[in-house]
C-alpha cells in the first residue's frame, strides 16, 4: 500500500478499566474516510502494551480488513519536544554562567572591601598611634558593615537562584533521558479499512498496558450518639504509561486483586520439656500443626461477639455529595463504573476517586487484651447492605468528626456482617497486675514442682453510658504430657455467658459495666511438672 493511502490518525483515550496491576485502555478516533482501501495508524502507543490484547472495533459503513501491531525504529527523526527541551537547557546554561559570574564578582568585591579596611586600619595606627579619630573610625566601620551586609545578601540570593536553575536543569535532563529511550522504538497499530464511498467512521482501539493499578481505602466516620457509621469507599489510582488519561470514563475491576490501630492478638502460651538438640526438630514438628490453627481459634472466639444489627438506619447530618459509581457483577469479578469523567496523569502519583458513600447503623463494643495493651479498642459491627464488596484495605477513622486512628478492613462480601476497629478509647481504663508467683508446698517425698501464678485485671468504665466490654487473656498450653496446667480462678462453668475458654486456652469475659462502674477479674492458675524437667515458656 503506497504512502498516499497510509494515514496517521489522531486519537484520544476515551475509557479505561483499571485492574490491580494493569489497565485496559480504549482509544477513540473519529474521522472522514475516503473511498477505497486505506491504512490508518494509531501511533505513539505505550511501551508496556500487551500485543496479544489489541482489539479494534468501530462504527460506520466500512469493512475492517486487518489489524497489525508494529514497532517502528526512529534514528534521526526530529522531535519538537526534544528540541524545545534542548533549547531550555541552553538557556539554563547561559543563566547559570551569568549567576556564577555574579557570585564571583560579589566575592571579589568582598575581598576588596576587606583589603581596604585592613590597609586603612594599618595606616591609621602607624600615623596616629594611640590617637585614632573616633568619628573616622565610626564612619569606616559603618561603611564596612553596610557594604558587607549588602554583598552577603546579594550572594545568598544568587546562590538560591543558582540552586533553582540546577534543579530545573536536572529535571529536564531526566525528561530527555526518558524521551531518548522512547525515541528508539515506537509502538503503533495499523488498521486497514475498506470503504465504498466517502463516509464518517469511528475506530476504537483497545489494549492492555502493564503498570497501572488501584487500591482501596476507606474513610469511616462514626457518630457515637446516633450509633451511625458513614463509609466512604475510595480508590487510589496510579499509572506511568507515558500517556495521560484526560477526561475519560474510569472503571475499576476486582479481577486479579493484589494480594494499625488494631488490638494485638494472642498466641498460644506453650510450656515444654527442655530437650536436647537431637529432639528439638521432632518437638518443633509436633507443635507446628497447633500453631497453624492459632488464627482459626482466635477467629472462632471472636465470632461469639456477633449480635443482630438494629433494623432501622439512623441518618446523620447530610454530607457534601460526591460522584460515586455503579457496580456491575461479572462471572468471577466485580466492576465499579465511576460516575462522570476523571483525569489520571502519568506521573505515578495517587489519584483519588470515590466508589461509594453510604450510612450504616452500627453496634459498638469494646475489646481489650490487658496483658499486651492497657488500651480498650472500640469496635463497630455493621452489615454491608450494598451490592459492593469491600476489598481489604486501610481505613482512616473519624470519631465524632475527630481523626482518631488508622486501622484495616478485611474483605467483606455484600450482605455480610463484619466488625471493624475504630481505634483506642481512653474513656475505658485497663490495668493488668501481676500479684505473685509462689511454689505450693508439697510432701517431703514429692517429685514434682507446683507453681501458682496470680494476676488481677481491673477495668473501669469512665464513660457516661453502660458499655459492652470484652476482656481477653490466656492460660499457658501444655505441650508435654507431664506438664499440667490447672485454672484455679475464676471457675469455668458450662453455658456461661460471661466467661468462656477455647481449646487454645484463650479466656474471654463479657461484661456490661454501668457508667463509672469498676470490675475486677482475678486470674489464678497452677503449673505442675517433674522436678528433673526444665520447662521453657514460663
Amino acid at each position: 500500500m503506497n504512502s498516499k493511502n497510509t494515514i496517521t490518525i489522531s486519537s484520544d483515550v476515551s475509557a479505561v478499566t483499571v485492574y490491580t496491576d494493569r489497565a485496559l485502555v480504549t482509544r477513540t478516533a473519529g474521522f472522514t474516510a475516503e473511498a477505497g482501501e486505506r491504512k490508518y495508524i494509531f501511533d505513539n502507543l505505550p511501551d508496556s502494551i500487551e500485543q496479544n490484547s489489541i482489539q479494534v472495533n468501530g462504527t460506520g459503513e466500512a469493512l475492517l480488513r486487518d489489524v497489525k501491531f508494529s514497532e517502528v525504529y526512529f534514528s534521526n527523526i526530529p522531535d519538537d519536544k526534544v528540541k524545545a527541551l534542548d533549547k531550555e537547557l541552553e538557556e539554563l546554561a547561559d543563566d547559570l554562567v551569568a549567576i556564577s559570574d555574579k557570585i564571583e564578582q560579589a566575592e571579589k568585591e568582598k575581598a576588596f572591601v576587606e583589603s581596604i579596611a585592613t590597609k586603612l586600619t594599618a595606616q591609621t595606627r602607624e600615623a596616629n598611634t594611640g590617637q585614632l579619630d573616633p568619628d573616622k573610625w565610626v564612619k569606616m566601620v559603618e561603611f564596612y558593615r553596610s557594604k558587607m551586609v549588602e554583598l552577603d545578601h546579594e550572594i545568598r540570593q544568587a546562590e538560591q537562584q543558582q540552586r533553582k536553575l540546577e534543579d530545573e536543569q536536572e529535571r529536564i535532563d531526566n525528561t530527555l533521558a526518558s524521551l531518548g529511550n522512547s525515541e528508539k522504538i515506537r509502538n503503533r497499530v495499523e488498521v486497514i479499512v475498506d470503504v465504498s464511498k466517502t463516509t464518517d467512521i469511528t475506530l476504537d482501539l483497545s489494549y492492555i498496558v502493564h503498570g497501572p493499578g488501584w487500591s482501596p481505602y476507606y474513610d469511616l466516620r462514626v457518630n457515637s450518639e446516633t450509633k451511625n457509621m458513614n463509609v466512604i469507599y475510595n480508590a487510589m489510582i496510579r499509572q506511568t504509561t507515558s500517556e495521560s488519561w484526560d477526561d475519560v470514563s474510569i472503571s475499576l475491576s476486582t479481577a486479579q486483586p493484589s494480594i494499625s490501630g488494631q488490638q494485638p492478638e494472642l498466641s498460644p502460651w506453650y510450656l515444654e520439656k527442655y530437650v536436647q538438640n537431637e529432639d528439638i526438630e521432632r518437638t518443633r514438628n509436633n507443635k507446628t500443626s497447633v500453631v497453624a490453627k492459632r488464627k482459626e481459634g482466635m477467629a472462632q472466639m471472636m465470632s461469639v461477639e456477633a449480635t443482630d444489627l438494629v433494623e432501622e438506619m439512623i441518618m446523620a447530618a447530610p454530607m457534601i455529595a460526591r460522584p460515586t459509581s455503579r457496580v456491575e457483577s461479572m462471572a468471577t469479578s466485580v466492576v465499579f463504573v465511576i460516575a462522570g469523567k476523571s483525569s489520571i496523569s502519568n506521573d505515578g502519583d495517587d489519584h483519588k476517586v470515590t466508589i461509594m458513600m453510604q450510612d450504616f447503623p452500627a453496634i459498638f463494643r469494646y475489646s481489650c487484651v490487658p496483658k499486651h495493651s492497657t488500651y480498650a479498642y472500640l469496635k463497630a459491627q455493621i452489615k454491608n447492605t450494598t451490592d459492593y464488596p469491600f476489598l481489604s484495605g486501610p481505613t482512616n477513622i473519624f470519631l465524632d468528626n475527630n481523626f482518631v486512628s488508622n486501622a484495616h478492613m478485611d474483605l467483606v462480601a455484600p450482605n455480610e456482617e463484619f466488625w471493624t476497629y475504630l481505634g483506642i478509647d481512653e474513656g475505658i481504663k485497663i490495668e493488668h497486675k501481676f500479684l505473685k508467683r509462689h511454689q505450693k508446698q508439697a510432701g517431703v517425698f514429692s517429685k514434682t514442682n507446683n507453681f501458682i501464678y496470680e494476676y488481677l485485671i481491673e477495668v473501669t468504665n469512665n464513660k457516661k453510658t453502660m458499655e459492652d466490654i470484652v476482656v481477653w487473656d490466656q492460660l499457658p498450653v501444655s505441650n508435654h504430657e507431664k506438664i499440667e496446667v490447672k485454672l484455679m480462678s475464676p471457675v469455668l462453668k458450662e453455658n456461661d455467658d460471661v466467661f468462656k475458654m477455647n481449646e487454645f486456652k484463650y479466656l474471654e469475659w463479657l461484661y456490661q459495666p454501668n457508667a463509672g462502674e469498676k470490675f475486677t477479674i482475678p486470674l489464678k492458675f497452677s503449673v505442675e511438672y517433674p522436678q528433673e524437667m526444665n520447662v521453657t515458656g514460663l
